[in-house]
């Protein structure tokens, strides 16, 4: 999800998870729960669902550590099981608190209150297992909710056509993985560690993201309804802002002027964190950009609200960028952005950085590759790379 052409590997992914939630309602799958209309839990219910870790020689390493260091860990690139055992406790070893991946609200909503978690189930319990913390991107509304057309839709992502529905949906999402949720009561043998942060919708700035074209008016409404969704279940719950990157592209708004539209359009109390992807050539660059999105919030009065970085990285082959370096110098820029925006904390009100990501992955079909990619701290083949190890030295000092 990187600025540049970052939709293609999440696009990739989300067409993987549709097409499985498709066989599973096709087959009449007992692992989902159904509900009335939007906004009314009263009548929902959540089936359990098998969530019994594949069998895998690594067994389950479980960490504590801070919640500082977190990584984008997609579940697609996950899907060996030997691998996803191993890897958790690779991060785990890393210091790693914090696993980042899309809940997919067209891969999990197949129809209209019918809910299909038996996915995020998974990869719930498999980051309780380890101790970690989950940030869910809320993202992708279904067709029947989408403001897309129906004929020769726009590459990209299009936001629902009723806010409210992303905030019923939230709200399904709180009661069953927020504190006291279903998911937990049902499964007391997976330690509890509920989800208390939720990240409204991802890069609304780039057109990408925003299909119909980047709106902070648009976009702080949708956040206002998530907003109430999630507070209605979770009134302590953590709202993430998407996260706001910068590009070339002439069809972007800079990160600057869309927080700045998102105040004027009334956004202010709709969340509690600001996320920023400055995704950089330069650590240096990377501080001066959060140093200007600090600005603004202290202008519109919120100096209590935190930044967090939730997605920075860089690759280490593909075609040629800005962003791609060799890995020694891969491994340097991500041990330089922990410990520089650990000194920043107090001065920047940085809560964390979320490093992308955790291996690298192939173009889909009807993707063109760029430096997204081979952004991976493991290669194709599931081999650490040397930024796994600066990783782990770099966190190990931020968490004392």
């Amino acid at each position: 999800m990187p600025a540049r052409n970052g939709a293609h590997a999440l696009l990739t992914a989300c067409v993987l998870l549709l097409a499985f939630g498709a066989a599973l309602i096709t087959a009449g799958t007992p692992a989902h729960a159904q509900a009335g209309a939007p906004g009314d839990l009263s009548e929902v219910t959540y089936p359990a669902t098998d969530v019994t870790p594949a069998t895998a020689s690594c067994r389950p390493k479980v960490g504590r550590a801070g919640v500082f260091v977190g990584l984008t860990a997609p579940d697609q690139v996950l899907a060996n099981a030997r691998f996803r055992a191993c890897a958790f406790n690779d991060l785990v070893r890393a210091h790693v608190g914090i696993v980042r991946d899309v809940f997919p609200w067209a891969g999990i909503e197949l129809a209209p209150g019918f809910y299909d978690f038996s996915t995020t189930d998974k990869y719930v319990a498999d980051a309780a297992r380890h101790g970690m913390q989950v940030l869910p991107v809320l993202l992708m509304a279904p067709n029947f909710r989408s403001t897309a057309p129906s004929s020769s839709p726009k590459h990209g992502f299009y936001p629902p056509r009723n806010p409210n529905d992303m905030g019923a949906f939230a709200a399904v999402l709180a009661k069953r993985y927020g504190p006291g949720g279903d998911f937990w009561m049902q499964h007391p043998e997976i330690p509890d560690v509920p989800i208390r942060s939720w990240q409204v919708w991802n890069e609304p700035n780039l057109p990408v993201y925003w299909a119909d074209g980047p709106s902070p008016e648009r976009y702080a409404e949708l956040l206002k309804a998530t907003a109430a969704g999630l507070r209605s279940v979770d009134p302590g719950a953590d709202l993430v802002t998407a996260g706001l990157p910068y590009s070339k592209d002439r069809r972007t708004m800079s990160p600057e002027q869309f927080l700045r539209g998102m105040y004027a359009a009334g956004a202010k109390d709709s969340f509690t964190t600001l996320a920023v992807h400055p995704y950089s050539d330069t650590v240096s660059r990377m501080v001066g950009a959060l140093a200007r999105m600090r600005r603004i919030l202290n202008a519109n009065g919120d100096n209590g609200v935190p930044i967090w970085v939730t997605e920075v990285g860089w690759a280490t082959s593909g075609p040629p960028s800005v962003f791609t370096v060799k890995p020694r110098r891969q491994a340097q820029l991500i041990g330089s952005t922990v410990r520089t925006l650990a000194r920043k904390r107090n001065s920047l009100g940085i809560k964390g950085v979320v490093i992308f990501t955790l291996r690298d992955s192939r173009p889909g079909p009807a993707d063109h590759d760029y430096w997204g990619f081979h952004a991976g701290l493991f290669n194709l083949k599931g081999k650490a790379k040397p930024s796994l190890a600066a990783l782990r030295q770099a966190a190990r000092r931020v968490h004392g």
